[in-house]
């Protein structure tokens, strides 16, 4: 079934977590951080194949590369456990496969703080399984002892069986067409009945690591700044095929490319640079800023760099540091439409590629022509990178979504599927990712040129907050009323009919008013009473006044008989300007 052929791939990005991975399907492939770009300097990366009991566990190293060290004491790739214990490996010759029949294997990575960060790293396939089958998957080969291997391991010149039977009856060794086994950035090197893909950097270092001296064929011009005048070529730094550069002093060199086609040249860098290190690349032959095309640093490593030239002219100025720990870089240029010898073009002047670029599962070529009609897929799909033998068509690919188990149907994209955003790096995210205040491409490309408005996420979070904040009140406002009525019932429970009374006296009505009381017929009303006058005095002197009256009138009664021969004097205000006085006269007159 479709299910069974999964591959589980591990693809580490630029450093580690603390945490094992753990595998525990039945085939995988394992890579090195940064794969397929040289692994960094100071991690630490763990993983764990977990096989079932009597299950043999078989590694096969497709690719080696770590810094070479006494005793492994520096970059190492350790395996457990073995009947020694702790098997460490480094260098760059292929290790042999590991099997293991205990179970379960253990790998550990380690690259030290000061490491030179110019090795590639490895990549290693893993099938786990029992012995004694008596038959395999379609894409599988069954060894002597009944192990099922992946078909592509054999006649590989490593014997995965263990009692090589993979190696028997092979075919002569492979043909120029099968060196799209090795990676992108590696050096195929023929050697016995087996391609091994050698890293980059043993690549025209002076030291034959091939038997045949393929590594140190067709090198580049390593002299610091020339004129150069085909319509390709190749030209590196001066360091860039060194082990080391202890110069002293700083390095400037410029190199001058007139193809004298007025066509566009296409320049494409592999760079090794080291901090503080650049490389600028200008439109034409004068270095001016108004012709300057980019500027590549030590954040420029991580992939190949491709410019292009407005005509057929191009210069290249590379500046090193004093000490510097970069190798420089390594440059192939062509005019725009011609490949090199041996190449194959891409087709409306989209480049050229090599026989070995074909069918490695890396697209050279912006349509992926370089990648169609491979053997191993169905017409119309892709291959993946790598011996996974995994195919996609073309609308799965550049959509964010990884087909492949590592990934490769993400890289190099020239354009991206509809609904996605494409970065700088030529990679592809969700259109809804850009300008929301993160930045998901590695160069920052789809938080430039934005709008200046509140990101989403950040309207997403105050609206979430708001809501949160409205739930709180909401609850507080109930406890507090739900407290009220607790506090009243307790109040209410310790009343009696006393305080039940006394609230009633307390909470009385006012007693009627004097309108009141003569409309009720309770008090006899005053013939005179005033009326309210916006132009007399206000009511409440208008009362006094009829109080002092009432009280006049009574006084004259009954004054004469409590006090004969007593002269009273009343008077009374009617108003302000009419005074009332009245005396009282001795009655003996």
């Amino acid at each position: 079934m479709r299910h069974e052929q999964c591959f589980c791939i591990f693809f580490s990005p630029a450093g580690c977590s603390e945490r094992v991975e753990v595998h525990t399907e039945r085939r995988g492939v394992i890579y090195s951080p940064s794969w397929p770009l040289n692994y960094p300097p100071g991690v630490n990366c763990s993983w764990h194949i977990q096989g079932g009991q009597g299950e043999v566990i078989t590694i096969s190293f497709r690719n080696f590369d770590l810094a070479e060290s006494k005793r492994c004491s520096g970059d190492w790739l350790a395996l457990t456990p073995t009947w020694e214990g702790e098997s460490r490996l480094c260098g760059s010759v292929l290790p042999p496969p590991f099997i293991s029949t205990r179970g379960r294997v253990w790998l550990s990575f380690h690259s030290q703080a000061n490491s030179s960060g110019q090795s590639q790293g490895f990549r290693l396939s893993y099938i786990r399984g029992r012995l004694g089958q008596s038959s395999c998957q379609s894409d599988e080969f069954l060894c002597g002892n009944g192990k099922c291997l992946p078909r592509s391991w054999r006649c590989n010149g490593q014997d995965e069986c263990g009692d090589a039977t993979d190696e028997r009856s092979c075919s002569p060794p492979p043909t120029q067409s099968q060196f799209g086994l090795c990676p992108f950035n590696s050096v195929p090197c023929t050697q016995a009945q087996s391609t091994r893909c050698l890293a980059a950097s043993v690549r025209c270092n002076g030291i034959r690591n091939c038997p045949d001296g393929t590594d140190e064929l067709g090198c580049p011009d390593t002299t610091c700044g020339k004129r150069l005048g085909n319509f390709y070529g190749t030209f590196a730094s001066p360091d860039f095929f060194r082990p080391n550069r202890s110069a002293a002093a700083e390095l400037r060199c410029s190199w001058l490319l007139d193809t004298q086609d007025p066509k566009p040249i296409v320049l494409q860098l592999d760079l090794q640079l080291g901090p503080g290190d650049s490389l600028h690349v200008y439109d034409g032959l004068l270095q001016r800023a108004e012709h300057l095309l980019q500027v590549l640093s030590y954040h420029n490593n991580r992939r190949p760099a491709l410019l292009e030239s407005s005509r057929g002219q191009m210069s290249v100025m590379y500046l090193a540091q004093p000490h510097s720990p970069g190798h420089g870089f390594n440059a192939t240029y062509q005019v725009k439409g011609y490949c090199f010898p041996g190449e194959r073009p891409c087709g409306s002047d989209q480049g050229c590629y090599s026989e070995r670029q074909r069918c490695d599962g890396y697209w050279h070529c912006p349509s992926g022509r370089d990648e169609e009609g491979c053997p191993i897929c169905p017409a119309g799909e892709f291959p993946c990178e790598g011996t996974s033998g995994v195919c996609y068509p073309a609308t799965e690919r550049c959509n964010n979504q990884k087909r492949c188990p590592d990934g490769s149907d993400e890289k190099n994209c020239y354009e991206c599927q509809p609904g996605n955003f494409h970065c700088g790096t030529n990679l592809c995210i969700f259109e809804t990712w850009r300008c929301d205040g993160q930045e998901d491409c590695l160069d920052g490309s789809d938080e430039r040129d934005c709008l200046a408005a509140v990101p989403r996420k950040v309207i997403t979070a105050a609206l979430i907050g708001s809501l949160v904040c409205s739930l709180l009140l909401v609850i507080a406002l109930g406890c507090a009323l739900k407290l009220h009525s607790l506090r009243n019932r307790e109040y209410r429970s310790f009343e009696t009919q006393m305080t039940r009374m006394d609230e009633d006296f307390v909470h009385r009505e006012a007693p009627p008013s004097y309108g009141q009381l003569i409309a009720q017929g309770l008090i006899p009303p005053v013939d005179d009473f005033p009326v309210y006058n916006p132009s007399q005095a206000s009511v409440l002197q208008n009362l006094r006044l009829a109080m002092r009256r009432q009280m006049s009138a009574t006084l004259l009664v009954a004054s004469p008989l409590r006090h004969p021969g007593a002269v009273w004097d009343t008077c009374g205000l009617v108003s302000e300007a009419t005074p009332l006085c009245w005396t009282p006269q001795d009655p003996r007159r």
